[in-house]
């Protein structure tokens, strides 16, 4: 049963509090990995008490993935908004956009992240669910942008692929997360416009 509040322990309030419970589930995975955390931990350092936690997150694996999704969300958010501006190409949205994912692995993302993919090789389950939670929307984005692409007579058709996101994402988490080796800005262009956009575009 979920924890009562601990008296005398929130101090924030809605949108405050729930992001003081994110950035604290965060900084969580990013200190000790996905093991560590439990809603003891995050609701001491985000300075509320467990029942504020439970009240929004039944569960640990609930609240990680929303979590992580929320750290994310900003660069696609950004990205499809930039599908409303016919001024930019599909390159220059593609480029945009990992530059934004790049920088955010970067830092306490990229250890968040690399917590979560080492749980989800020891636990299927968990796999499962952060393919289809994590992944599965944030490829669709990318998929968005390839649409768009088509549109424009930027992007050949059967180029519409989940292989695009996947060779894209698979390239980010391999150097900046597995690795935890920088990548520079020229090789991120190097990237869009030596591989991605000879694979994507027009013939």
């Amino acid at each position: 049963m979920p924890a009562a509040e601990e008296p005398g322990r929130q101090r924030k309030r809605g949108v405050e509090l729930e992001r003081a419970i994110k950035d604290a589930t965060i900084a969580e995975l990013a200190c000790g990995g996905y093991g560590s955390v439990t809603i003891e931990s995050v609701a001491a350092r985000a300075q509320t008490g467990k029942g504020s936690i439970y009240r929004r997150w039944p569960t640990k694996q609930e609240l990680v993935l929303d979590s992580l999704g929320d750290l994310l969300a900003g660069p696609l958010l950004g990205a499809v908004e930039m599908q409303l501006d016919d001024k930019i190409s599909t390159r220059d949205a593609i480029l945009t956009l990992v530059r934004r994912i790049t920088k955010l692995m970067s830092g306490l993302g990229g250890d968040a992240m690399r917590s979560i993919m080492g749980e989800s090789l020891r636990d299927e389950a968990f796999c499962g669910t952060f393919e289809c939670d994590f992944f599965d929307p944030r490829k669709q984005v990318l998929i968005g942008l390839l649409e768009r692409g088509v549109r424009r007579g930027e992007v050949r058709p059967e180029a519409v692929s989940v292989l695009v996101p996947e060779m894209l994402a698979g390239t980010l988490i391999h150097r900046v997360v597995v690795r935890r080796r920088p990548i520079s800005d020229a090789e991120l262009v190097e990237l869009v416009d030596g591989f991605v956009m000879p694979a994507i575009s027009p013939r």
